[in-house]
């Protein structure tokens, strides 16, 4: 009787303990910083051994493609730490080399905010000074899953619904003062921010809630825009799986060089353009025309 006494009373402290110990093992999101990043400077702070941290982070960033690696520190979102101890908090005041003693058997890989200093994610392996290669290509890996795991994953369908909500018709070839003057009894509403004239609307579908009117050259609506956030991707797989329903483009853009890959419906009523960095894309935005 008491052995099945015990065996109960185990059971019990195992089922209220382990959510907890699920809980603990838990990490937190990933701060929007890192998730809205667009491009990264890799830094080391590194004795002999670690050294060749910095090249196989970079190599692997480039081959992951999410990410522009800078070469200057001002001008990147970002700023990837290799170091062999802790970070102090003090990339942006500190005076000097970090004089603490560094044991080549660590790597840590630090995410910081150059704007700020403040480290936004930080990750480690005590692998030894004969695993740093294995040791860095396995955190850039562990932030990568995190990314991802927080990446909204849309279908094609989520896109195409957008085309056919009753919200946003009714606003071909209104001016954008016409447009501002409709806000439909509160089913959409329509605001002005800088140059641009956005709808938002509950009752559209969740990948356009919020869009951005688009106009000819004579400044009458012609469509809407959703402006994709790096949080949001679809895969590119999805829109070749169903090639018959559009026509496919590719280039360069003009302003900034950055390649792009497009698929224009037959119908030329929604334009679905994708972001290229090697083999890695990235949906940046969705037209939809009346």
């Amino acid at each position: 009787m008491r052995r099945n006494q015990f065996l109960v009373i185990l059971i019990f402290v195992a089922m209220c303990f382990r959510p907890s110990l699920a809980k603990k093992n838990e990490r937190p999101r990933l701060p929007a910083k890192i998730m809205q990043a667009n491009s990264v400077y890799i830094d080391c702070v590194c004795p002999a051994e670690l050294s060749v941290a910095r090249e196989i982070a970079t190599e692997q960033l480039k081959r992951w493609g999410r990410f522009e690696v800078s070469n200057n520190a001002r001008g990147a979102d970002l700023i990837f730490l290799i170091s062999g101890n802790p970070y102090l908090g003090d990339y942006l005041t500190h005076n000097g080399p970090d004089t603490r003693k560094v044991s080549s058997a660590s790597t840590i890989v630090t995410v910081i905010d150059p704007s700020t200093g403040r480290g936004l994610w930080s990750d480690s392996r005590h692998w030894g000074s004969t695993r740093i290669e294995a040791a860095t290509k396995d955190l850039i890996d562990e932030l990568r899953k995190q990314i991802e795991s927080q990446t909204t994953r849309l279908s094609l369908n989520d896109i195409l619904m957008c085309s056919v909500t009753p919200v946003y018709a009714g606003f071909e070839g209104l001016t954008p003062e016409e447009a501002l003057e409709d806000s439909n009894s509160g089913q959409r509403q329509v605001s002005r921010a800088a140059d641009q004239i956005l709808l938002t609307s509950a009752e559209a579908p969740g990948f356009c809630k919020q869009a951005e009117l688009l106009f000819s050259p004579e400044r009458r609506i012609v469509g809407f825009q959703v402006n994709v956030s790096r949080e949001d991707n679809l895969d590119v797989r999805d829109v070749l799986e169903h090639a018959d329903r559009f026509d496919f483009a590719s280039g360069k853009d003009s302003s900034g060089g950055e390649t792009y890959f497009t698929a224009l419906s037959k119908d030329k009523k929604i334009l679905i353009e994708f972001a290229v960095a090697g083999s890695y894309t990235t949906l940046s935005r969705v037209r939809y025309f009346y």
